[in-house]
């Protein structure tokens, strides 16, 4: 997951001062923001923030969240956020996330979050959209696995 050439999309996050700690560098937490900002940027450029959305009685749930951390970023550093969905269940999808300094070329953290669809009213557990799943089996060009269970 720390190859650049296995992701088709990338944005960028300035670290505020507010994100780093006493010793100055981003405290660790402040990751799955960078993170999270780099899965809604993913998902409005494939146009698929309304297969996730309440307007269509569907929502999602971070259900897991893991990071590793390579090496520090400071304040006012511009880490590139990259993202890809390496994973599609029958009612979850898992994002891979690299962070690299853009000045540096250096990688800082990895990692992975796997969210469910829900169903707005019921909160239980709803398919993934078929045409979700087809924008990002397209977007993803062959590296995406899919585990569907009957």
């Amino acid at each position: 997951m720390t190859d650049r050439k296995d992701f088709n999309f990338s944005t960028e996050v300035r670290v505020r001062l507010s994100e780093t700690d006493a010793f100055g560098i981003v405290f660790h937490a402040n990751f799955f923001i960078y993170f999270d900002v780099a899965r809604v940027d993913y998902l409005r450029n494939l146009d698929a923030l309304r297969f996730i959305s309440p307007e269509n009685a569907r929502n999602n749930a971070l259900v897991g969240a893991t990071a590793d951390f390579r090496s520090p970023a400071r304040f006012d550093d511009i880490l590139v956020v990259h993202a890809r969905i390496a994973e599609i269940g029958s009612s979850s999808f898992t994002f891979d996330f690299m962070a690299t300094n853009k000045a540096e070329n250096r990688l800082v953290a990895t990692g992975r979050t796997t969210l469910v669809v829900l169903d707005e009213k019921t909160w239980k557990p709803i398919p993934v959209p078929e045409e979700f799943r087809g924008l990002i089996r397209k977007f993803e060009a062959g590296s995406l696995t899919e585990r569907k269970t009957p």
